[in-house]
């Protein structure tokens, strides 16, 4: 029987804006940059992968805490549990933490396979977008090139080559471009696959395929990009797990893979789409789309999925599943603006200024939130 613990979590208050707040969670920790740059993090740091130095917040990090040795940021990223990215006001790409399939990149020689203070990405300048697989890195750069580093797991570093599943995959450790992809201007990356969108409103997909992820109306893999030719006029894009999604002129959002979709709406998992779709039921206006969660205009949430860790918000049942198309309301939530998922994990930003989380907390001494808990207060709008 699991036994349903809430955690105490301190509150970090910052006297700044909340409007620029950018947030990238895994299931054990969470990176959040404030408006003034400032690159904080709350959540496990037995590798470091919160930037804790020494033996200051142990093996966990209670409350929202500094990142010591990184710049001030403009974008986060986390790739797994052990691992954090972040994107320096210098256009430089800065890791730490830990793993071992070459995400951390390094040289020629051989890879890092844990860093305990973040360091840059040799040879990596000029970014203005990253994302983080579970096993690759991506950097958008200031010329519309996309650069990737890391294990090249089904085709994700689109080399032409396919390393399947349980297959030991060819690394990486310096980033190389890309090739047949250009005018980029958004990135986002899944378990296993990746997303580009172009200038041209178009969309771009290659890698890992099990669950129709990569839109193209069947599960094959791909080591190169290919255009979602049902996509025109795209303006967002967002991947996480086998799940992607896309965002098109006039605010509407489909999504594609492992995710929400009108097939699930009889069932109690997400149902396979291999082509983009339009949310449908509850989900259908939705302004912000994530992780196992979605805002609506009027402000509420919404989220769907396995509540065996709380993701849902509701407090619920440890065994309740919800169809990603009927979704629950997270009604202890009002008048949001930003939400965002990720690892079974959920958060979400109020128009004071409060930024609630879910979820797994991973914490020494209690293993899940089932309802929203604030971490932090930042200067309300």
């Amino acid at each position: 029987m699991r036994v349903q613990v809430f955690a105490l979590l301190v509150l970090a208050s910052l006297p700044l804006s909340a409007a620029d707040l950018k947030v990238a969670t895994s299931g054990s920790h969470t990176l959040v940059i404030a408006p003034d740059g400032t690159v904080l993090c709350q959540g496990r740091n037995n590798l470091k992968q919160c930037g804790v130095p020494g033996d200051a917040g142990g093996v966990w990090a209670e409350k929202l805490t500094p990142v010591a040795g990184v710049p001030k940021g403009l974008a986060v990223a986390t790739g797994d549990s052990d691992h954090s990215m972040v994107l320096g006001v210098d256009g430089r790409v800065y890791q730490w933490g830990q793993n071992p399939y070459g995400l951390l990149g390094g040289t020629e020689r051989g890879s890092a396979t844990v860093r305990t203070t973040p360091a840059p990405v040799p040879d990596l300048s000029g970014v203005t977008a990253i994302a983080a697989c579970r096993n690759a890195g991506a950097a958008l750069r200031a010329d519309g090139t996309v650069w990737m580093w890391g294990a090249d797991q089904e085709g994700v570093l689109a080399t032409g080559t396919i390393f399947r599943s349980g297959e030991n995959a060819k690394e990486y450790y310096v980033p190389r471009r890309i090739p047949g992809l250009q005018d980029v201007t958004a990135i986002a990356c899944g378990r296993a696959h990746m997303l580009a969108l172009r200038k041209d409103g178009t969309v771009w997909t290659w890698g890992a395929n099990r669950n129709g992820q990569l839109g193209l109306g069947d599960t094959e893999r791909r080591a190169a990009p290919a255009a979602v030719t049902t996509l025109t006029a795209v303006t967002e894009i967002y991947a996480a797990d086998d799940m992607s999604g896309a965002r098109v002129a006039g605010g509407s959002w489909f999504a594609w893979g492992n995710g929400p979709s009108s097939a699930s709406l009889d069932t109690n998992t997400a149902a396979q789409v291999l082509t983009p779709t339009p949310l449908t039921g509850a989900l259908r206006d939705a302004t912000a789309l994530s992780n196992g969660i979605v805002l609506k205009p009027d402000g509420s949430v919404r989220t769907w999925g396995s509540n065996m860790f709380g993701a849902l918000g509701t407090g619920g049942s440890v065994d309740q599943d919800v169809a990603p198309a009927r979704s629950v309301a997270v009604r202890s939530l009002s008048k949001i603006v930003r939400v965002w998922g990720g690892g079974h994990r959920a958060l979400a930003l109020a128009a004071d200024g409060t930024l609630y989380q879910w979820g797994p907390t991973m914490s020494p001494d209690a293993r899940v939130q089932r309802v929203p808990a604030a971490i932090g207060t930042f200067a309300a709008e």
